[in-house]
């Protein structure tokens, strides 16, 4: 399955409500055994652990949604997240358990909707997420209405593996309802940052086991979850149903390239130049954008407030985003990192807030800056199981390693791409 754009930003915004939550107060992961609800509200239920145990610190997400048109997709990547991407759907109820993991929510808003996304997520003592689950709702004309009991599936996600490349295995889903058919996904979190992002590795698979390249998301601290999809049954209804297994960090690794200076090519005489040292893509900062030219070609005409390496912004247009007499008003020609020493390159990942295209280009220069190497930088992630689409993050693999000294980045039409990041491997 090719998850396409959209889906993944589904994914970016589900992981955003989860950080914005309400602040949970001090209760227990686990409580005693949850007792049967009773009607209240507009909706009611319960949270609980698969053994029966409630779960009174969670958080309860109510959502309207339209049923033919999201809550297949949504519970098919085991989030809930496009919802806030509609603005008539941007406001979910949320509540959270009493002590007994009993839930309610009284907004009328929930009555006559087409369809109702419910989501629970359990609190941690660790850094990383709790377990979480996922329904999907039909429209109902029953109030108060009872909604499936929210289980938890906390398997023990086994990771292991060296130098970033990850084995990944689970257990197979069990002692929580499901039909008996489940899918896997596997996806990274970002846990830091201003928008922190959630990538899909892999989807929809059958099998319990799954590879992580780490190296692709070290520039951020991120965590690892496993979405299980499935269907369960209540009151003779198939229900899309996801389970999230809890978080496991991924392991702190910091790229050959971090902190390496970059030079850009000078548009008059076609040589590398230094530029900046370090350099804004290989600091390790991915949310700011700070484009990179020779301080001599924007000693004059940049912004005042701009400083010495100010430039524009790459065009989506593919033309000039200001006067063209100002030096500062198109990116450098070509932007490149040159590495601590020469090294045998296998994978460079870039970071950008604008999608790459299929004339965008890595190339690997050699001391001398003669390229030994070059790779489009966008070409369709359904080429590399790892790549991640409209997520703002390009991994580009070598075919086979190749001895490097320095890394560029070019549209193709003579300009630098719009980087907020750029690792070596």
């Amino acid at each position: 399955m090719r998850l396409t754009k959209y889906v993944a930003v589904a994914l970016v915004v589900t992981f955003a409500l989860s950080a914005c939550g309400l602040d949970r107060p001090p209760a227990p992961l686990r409580g005693d055994p949850a007792p049967s609800p009773q009607p209240t509200g507009v909706l009611y239920g319960r949270v609980m652990h698969a053994d029966g145990a409630s779960a009174p610190r969670s958080t309860v997400e109510v959502a309207v949604t339209d049923r033919n048109t999201l809550g297949t997709v949504l519970l098919a990547i085991g989030t809930l997240g496009l919802a806030c991407l509609i603005p008539t759907l941007c406001d979910p109820v949320r509540t959270r358990p009493d002590g007994e993991g009993l839930w309610s929510a009284d907004q009328d808003e929930l009555r006559d909707a087409p369809g109702l996304r419910v989501d629970a997520e359990l609190g941690s003592d660790g850094p990383a997420s709790g377990p979480g689950t996922t329904l999907s709702l039909p429209a109902s004309d029953e109030v108060p209405r009872r909604v499936p009991d929210l289980v938890y599936w906390d398997p023990e996600v086994a990771v292991t593996g060296k130098g970033g490349r990850l084995d990944v295995a689970w257990p197979a889903l069990a002692d929580v309802p499901s039909d008996g058919t489940t899918t896997y996904t596997t996806i990274v979190a970002e846990t830091a940052g201003r928008t922190p992002m959630t990538h899909v590795v892999s989807a929809d698979a059958e099998a319990t086991t799954a590879s992580v390249d780490a190296r692709v998301y070290a520039d951020v601290p991120s965590e690892l979850r496993v979405v299980a999809r499935t269907t369960t049954r209540f009151d003779g209804e198939a229900l899309d149903t996801a389970y999230r297994s809890a978080g496991v960090p991924l392991p702190e690794l910091t790229p050959p390239s971090r902190g390496a200076p970059c030079l850009v090519e000078d548009a008059g005489s076609g040589r590398l130049e230094p530029a900046a040292s370090p350099c804004p893509y290989t600091d390790g900062n991915t949310e700011d954008r700070d484009p990179v030219a020779l301080p001599s070609a924007c000693a004059t005409g940049a912004p005042a407030s701009a400083g010495p390496d100010a430039a524009a912004s790459r065009p989506t247009d593919g033309g000039p985003t200001a006067d063209a007499a100002d030096p500062c008003a198109e990116p450098a020609p070509r932007a490149c990192v040159r590495l601590p020493e020469p090294r045998e390159v296998s994978l460079v990942v870039l970071r950008t807030p604008f999608p790459l295209r299929g004339d965008d280009a890595v190339e690997l220069l050699d001391a001398d800056h003669r390229v030994v190497y070059s790779v489009a930088a966008g070409r369709d992630p359904g080429d590399d199981p790892d790549a991640v689409s409209g997520s703002g993050l390009y991994p580009v693999r070598v075919d086979r390693p190749v001895r490097a000294a320095l890394v560029c980045t070019h549209d193709g039409q003579g300009r630098a791409l719009d980087l907020t990041e750029l690792s070596v491997w």
